[in-house]
């Protein structure tokens, strides 16, 4: 599952920066053919706005799934371990839940109910744009059940380590192996002194 998941995350870094690719070029001739040209394209404002919305739903789950989401654990991280653990877990499964039921089911009912309605200046049906919904459910929903997994193993914490927090700890290393190193270099000049005596 590791794999999948990190084959994903991947896969979905490699769209997502297409997709932004993309949209900058479109808007950039847009602005450039209405603003120099004196001649507006018709088609680069929707296609801008359809990659925005793929961008939008694939970027989100991108993000869920290198844990860069916002996560509110001020006071889960009062719990003890199993306590922290237990609203780590709740959270994954909550996003199980809205990856799955709103995101797959809602998403697929959505591009269903669309699919014979077809945008005016690209030749495409509002039902295709709207499948990016689903996909993104069914990516948020992987990286969910592996979280659990995970969160549930000890393989990860249960909620996202800043790196601010990450930085400190690796200090408070670095200073309490310097204090030791300190303290044994003084008890190793000590005894010599006392035989110089």
């Amino acid at each position: 599952m590791k794999l999948l998941v990190n084959g994903l995350c991947k896969a979905l870094a490699v769209v997502c920066a297409a997709l932004f690719t993309i949209l900058v070029l479109t808007t950039v001739w847009q602005v450039f053919s209405r603003l120099v040209l004196n001649s507006p394209v018709t088609w680069s404002e929707e296609l801008a706005k359809v990659v925005f919305v793929w961008l939008s739903f694939l970027g989100a789950s991108l993000v869920y799934g290198s844990r860069g989401h916002m996560a509110v654990e001020m006071l889960a991280r009062r719990f003890p371990d199993k306590g922290e653990r237990f609203f780590g877990i709740w959270t994954h499964v909550v996003g199980l839940f809205f990856g799955l039921f709103v995101l797959v089911y809602g998403g697929f009912k959505a591009a269903l109910n669309a699919w014979t309605q077809n945008l005016t200046a690209l030749p495409l049906n509002i039902g295709s744009i709207y499948l990016v919904i689903p996909l993104a459910g069914v990516c948020i929903s992987l990286f969910a059940l592996n979280y659990i997994k995970e969160i549930s193993r000890h393989e990860t914490s249960a909620f996202p380590v800043p790196e601010a927090e990450l930085e400190a700890a690796k200090g408070q290393e670095i200073a309490e192996e310097a204090l030791e190193t300190e303290a044994e270099l003084v008890d190793a000049a000590a005894p010599t002194k006392e035989v110089e005596k």
